[in-house]
């Protein structure tokens, strides 16, 4: 899904508002509400980019691989030693997992003495303020359901980190969007539509020249 651009590559048609569109048409015909939920990492702009979208809150899972990451590169400046790192670890990830923020919070503030407290009041922040997001990914994972995003990275991966971000590549906003329009018609197996529509738009102006 991409935005309409202009041979600038400014957008003609918002992407918030393509989006909203392709989510009307696919689901618009339904008669109970659609539920949303969306697992992502702690990035603020993904939830204003939703709110943009929908118009209202949607329901945020903190998507799991993130959270470990974030908290083993926090307990990487917070404890004193490996073996301790390694203890923390083994009780933070398994209580997080099950959701469990609670007893993570009361771990942190009580069963902890750092080698770097500010990293420590930082995790503490981090972890508070995505409680809320912090669900019980074992009972997720139990039925089923995604815990983590990484279909959507690997997504943008394929559209735009394994074309454009090699060593030594500089691109300006026309030519990177040019390029991830173009890549995405191929992944959606839309190339050769793509150029027709291109063709029947450039026979249509020399008719009218």
């Amino acid at each position: 899904m991409t935005s309409l651009t202009d041979e600038k590559g400014d957008e003609c048609v918002p992407l918030k508002d393509a989006d909203r569109s392709r989510i009307t048409k696919e689901y618009g015909g339904r008669r109970r509400p659609l539920n949303i939920v969306a697992v992502t990492d702690g990035a603020t702009d993904i939830r204003r980019r939703m709110r943009d979208i929908f118009g209202f809150p949607v329901t945020l899972i903190l998507d799991w691989y993130h959270l470990c990451k974030k908290v083993r590169g926090y307990m990487s400046m917070i404890s004193r030693n490996r073996d301790e790192k390694s203890a923390h670890l083994g009780f933070l990830i398994h209580h997080l997992w099950r959701g469990d923020t609670a007893e993570v919070l009361k771990y942190l503030k009580s069963e902890i003495i750092p080698k770097n407290k500010k990293r420590l009041t930082d995790l503490i922040t981090y972890i508070e303020k995505h409680r809320h997001e912090i669900i019980n990914y074992e009972l997720r994972k139990s039925v089923g359901k995604t815990t983590g995003s990484g279909r959507v990275e690997k997504a943008c991966d394929q559209v735009v980190g394994f074309r454009q971000k090699k060593k030594g590549m500089s691109w300006g906003k026309v030519g990177s969007r040019a390029l991830a329009t173009l890549k995405i018609a191929e992944l959606n197996v839309r190339w050769d539509a793509l150029w027709k529509i291109a063709d029947r738009s450039e026979a249509a102006n020399n008719c009218l020249c």
